[in-house]
């Protein structure tokens, strides 16, 4: 058996390669780490709960959206990005929000601390209410009116997941807070992500404009909509696509846009010596071959065509890359494998921001984007030749163009 080693990273890339078969039939029971940010359904209050589903059927159904107090409209901003955009029937990936789950399990639940009322809430959103749970603890922290602290529940998780259901977590929340951000400041309201091991907390306070907000809205649910792929049966089998010289230049140009906000919000994305690398098949205007993004533009590791080898690389036959034509793996400092609980938590957190802000704009230029973490990790690092930057390959994103046209299904 493995035994960990208290450096979640370390344990999660020994577990990869040297867990025994019975570690992945049966639940690990939860940590120090995992105790900390589970969700424990608490009793509720006495007759104080706030009823969610009339402000629910006004999104869904496209009204007006609320305006004015605070509270009203970081729930809208809560609701819209986390409940399902759309349900796909009978398959076993049936609920899509406007941010990528694995296996669609959206596992995320929110506590929100409210200073004026003294009120600690939990947003239900199975069953559309604000459950009043108690006093909220003392310190939300930076005099911020409201503070949004994100839990999960790690019981949803297979045990095929034991050692990377923290990471999952974690890269689930950036995903979430790629779209949170987003949403929230076009409501005039401004987020201030505090990352420790023991909680993950969004201080939210007034910061601009009242003023109707439904436009920002329809945008969002049409993105919610579009991102997904269409229906997934047996697997997921892309459109041919032209990868064209325009996509490019707007990927490369996302790319140093993500990793500068990145770096704007999260103090410890500097350390992580973010990386990314571009495998590219040929297209009209770009050549073939594996690529660093500089800050002065790509450099050409080989000029070799990567994808087919990515495709024996990648763990699950579910998925058909003779389409695909370009995937981007995003790589961090060897040495941050070693980093301490926080740190892991914060470095995961950035990377599932990277990729979600990386998936807006792949599919604005009519692509899809599609997050894993499912690979071969010492092929992909020898591929990408990552020894020479001193640095191991942490996701990746493929990018393909969608099949159907009915907005039904996901892309995970």
């Amino acid at each position: 058996m493995i035994t960990p080693t208290g450096r979640l990273a370390e344990d999660e890339f020994a577990f990869r390669y040297l867990s025994p078969s019975e570690a992945i039939t049966h639940a690990r029971a939860p940590d120090r780490f995992e105790q900390n940010h589970q969700f424990v359904r608490g009793a509720g209050g006495q007759g104080r709960d706030v009823d969610l589903s009339a402000l629910f059927r006004a999104l869904v159904t496209g009204q007006e959206a609320p305006r004015g107090e605070l509270r009203q409209r970081l729930l809208t901003v809560l609701l819209q990005v986390h409940l399902p955009g759309s349900v796909t029937p009978l398959t076993g990936y049936g609920l899509h929000a406007s941010y990528p789950s694995p296996r669609g399990y959206y596992p995320m639940q929110f506590l929100l601390e409210e200073r004026a009322r003294e009120a600690l809430w939990h947003v239900d959103m199975d069953a559309l209410s604000m459950r009043h749970l108690g006093a909220a603890p003392a310190g939300i922290g930076d005099d911020a009116p409201y503070a949004l602290c994100i839990k999960t529940d790690f019981d949803i998780y297979a045990p095929l997941y034991n050692l990377f259901r923290k990471s999952l977590f974690a890269l689930e929340c950036g995903h979430f807070l790629s779209e949170f951000l987003l949403l929230a400041g076009q409501l005039g309201i401004g987020v201030a992500p505090q990352v420790a091991a023991g909680a993950i907390k969004l201080l939210l306070r007034e910061d601009g404009s009242t003023e109707p907000v439904s436009d920002p809205l329809a945008a969002h649910r049409h993105f919610a909509r579009e991102r997904n792929s269409g229906r997934f049966f047996r697997g997921f089998f892309p459109a041919p696509s032209t990868f064209c010289q325009q996509h490019l230049a707007q990927l490369t140009a996302a790319i140093g846009d993500a990793v500068r906000e990145a770096v704007r919000l999260f103090p410890g994305a500097q350390r992580l010596k973010l990386t990314a690398k571009l495998c590219l098949r040929a297209s009209p205007g770009v050549a073939a071959g594996i690529y660093r993004v500089d800050p002065d533009g790509l450099a050409c590791l080989t000029p070799d065509d990567p994808i087919d080898h990515c495709e024996r690389l990648y763990n699950y036959p579910s998925f058909n890359f003779r389409f695909v034509p370009a995937m981007v793996f995003w790589c961090i400092d060897e040495l941050a494998y070693a980093c301490a609980d926080d740190a892991f938590l914060e470095m995961n957190l950035v990377l599932g921001f990277l990729n979600q802000q990386l998936i807006r704009v792949i599919l604005d230029g009519e692509m899809l984007g599609r997050p894993f973490r499912s690979y071969d990790q010492l092929g992909i690092d020898r591929l990408l030749r990552n020894a020479d930057d001193g640095v191991r390959t942490y996701y990746g994103l493929m990018v393909v163009r969608n099949r159907c046209g009915d907005a039904l299904g996901v892309l995970r």
